[in-house]
This record gives structure tokens, C-alpha cells and sequence, in this order.
């Protein structure tokens, strides 16, 4: 038996070596071909969109968005050779706006901060009055009518008495020289204007008052100035967020009469070009 075995040992082992492939002597063994092609494949992927340019956000429409400085583009023209309306094209993306038929939408509030008054400044206040009272002092007294048109929910006319109308400067010039008038544009009591009584408009949950319209010829948006001369016609009406540094300037354009000779334009950089405040 164990001879048996000795024989199926050596029996395996030569069918073994029997199946093993002898090398030749100097033959070099077979290695994988290398690519030559040494730039890479771009895999076949969909398209890879463009990079698209980023705008920057819009002025916050919040009451709580942090106050930040803006300049505005008030844009005026000789009257004596346009329509009084001439400056209806400055910028409404710095106000409020409504218009007869519509309701009322939110104040956007990105707004400037508040000027700090010097403490040996004088606080001089605009004497704000009723365009009844106005009228009855221009009786005696002739004068061009300046209206500040507000609503009670318009945040950037709440802006302008808090910074513009507080300039030292703008109140005494307003003062002295102007009937400074404040017309609620949904202010409910009638208002006798010129030998004609206006009246409130009611409008979905709001309304307005039919001479604020009229001054502002249908277009609603707060806050808005408006020049009348001394017989109570419209010089022009404008509407926009006004720092003081602008209205200053705009004050001086129609309280001086230059609007019926000169140019907006050309004023305006006389004006800025001339001795500082």
C-alpha cells in the first residue's frame, strides 16, 4: 500500500512539471504596452453653465434695514420755457408711491441717518402752517407757497423731518422766504384752495385727498415738494427723498426767480461751485 501511495506522489509531480512552460534563455518578459497618448480624456458630461455676473441687491424695502446715505438725481428745467412738470422724471426709487386707484404699498427704509447738530447751533424750526393760512398771509404779504406732501405711513417723509427739514440753513431760509405749508395727501377735511373746495377720495382701505392729486397731477408718490408762485399757481412739483445740501439749492433756484432765466442744470453747478455754507 505504501508503495502504492510512492507511486501516485510521483506520478502527480511529473504531470506537474510537464505542464510548466520552459522560458528561453535571454527572453525578456511580456509587459503591459504603455499609452503614449499623454493628454487626458475629457469624459462626455453635460454642458457646464456660464458664470453669470451677480447684481447687487436692490434698496431694502424693511423699516429695519440700517440706514445708509444716498444721493438722489433731481432733475429741474427752466419753467420759463417748459412745463412745470418738467422734474416728474427724477427718481421714485428713493420714495414712496400710490397712485388714485391703487393701494397703497409699504415704505421702503434704506435709509440716511439723522444729522448731528452742533450743540452751540441754533435750533431753528420750520414754521410749518396750513395752506388756509398761507393764503390768508398772502394777502398782506406776498410769497411763494413750498407744500411738503406726506402720508402718515410714508417712512421717507418721516426721513426728511428728521434730517432735511431740521438743517438749520433750510428752516431759515424756508422761513424767510417761503410759506412752508405740510398737506397730508389723505388728511379727511376739505381744503378751500384758490377759490374752489377740494375733498377726500375714499380708495380701497385709504383714499386721497383731491388736492394732493391735482398738485401732483394724478401721480401719488411721497414725499413730494411742491413750488406755487405768489399768485398760487404751480411752479413745479418734485418728487423724491431730498437731502438738504439739494433742496438748499433748489430753494435758492426758485426763491431767487432764477427758474425763469437759467437752466436747472446750469444753476445746479453754479450753485455747488460757489462759497460753501
Amino acid at each position: 500500500m505504501r508503495k502504492f501511495l510512492m507511486l501516485c506522489l510521483v506520478a502527480a509531480l511529473a504531470n506537474a512539471l510537464s505542464a510548466q512552460t520552459p522560458t528561453r534563455p535571454g527572453a525578456q518578459p511580456a509587459t503591459t504596452p504603455k499609452n503614449t497618448n499623454t493628454q487626458p480624456v475629457k469624459p462626455r458630461s453635460g454642458l457646464t453653465p456660464d458664470k453669470a455676473t451677480v447684481q447687487p441687491a436692490a434698496a431694502g424695502r424693511s423699516n429695519t434695514t440700517a440706514p445708509q446715505k444716498q444721493e438722489t438725481s433731481t432733475s429741474l428745467k427752466n419753467s420759463a420755457t417748459t412745463t412745470p412738470a418738467a422734474a416728474r422724471n427724477a427718481s421714485l426709487r428713493n420714495g414712496d408711491q400710490a397712485k388714485p386707484g391703487t393701494t397703497a404699498k409699504t415704505v421702503p427704509a434704506q435709509m440716511p441717518a439723522a444729522p448731528q447738530l452742533q450743540q452751540d447751533e441754533p435750533l431753528v424750526k420750520v414754521q410749518w402752517m396750513s395752506l388756509e393760512e398761507a393764503q390768508e398771509k398772502a394777502k398782506t404779504e406776498k410769497r411763494k407757497i413750498f407744500i411738503d406732501v406726506f402720508t402718515d405711513w410714508c417712512g421717507w417723509c418721516k426721513r426728511m423731518d428728521e434730517s432735511t427739514f431740521v438743517d438749520p440753513e433750510i428752516a431759515k431760509y424756508l422761513n424767510d422766504n417761503y410759506y412752508p405749508v405740510k398737506l397730508n395727501a389723505e388728511q379727511q377735511q376739505d381744503i378751500n384752495f384758490n377759490n374752489k373746495t377740494y375733498h377726500f377720495r375714499k380708495n380701497g382701505a385709504r383714499g386721497y385727498h383731491e388736492l394732493a392729486a391735482e398738485l401732483l397731477n394724478n401721480r401719488l408718490s411721497f414725499p413730494t415738494v411742491v413750488f406755487l408762485d405768489e399768485s398760487l399757481n404751480l411752479i413745479q412739483s418734485i418728487p423724491t427723498y431730498l437731502e438738504a445740501p439739494k433742496l438748499e439749492a433748489i430753494l435758492n433756484y426758485f426763491g431767487t426767480d432764477s427758474h425763469k432765466t437759467t437752466p436747472w442744470e446750469t444753476y445746479e453747478k453754479k450753485y455747488n461751485n460757489g462759497p460753501q455754507r
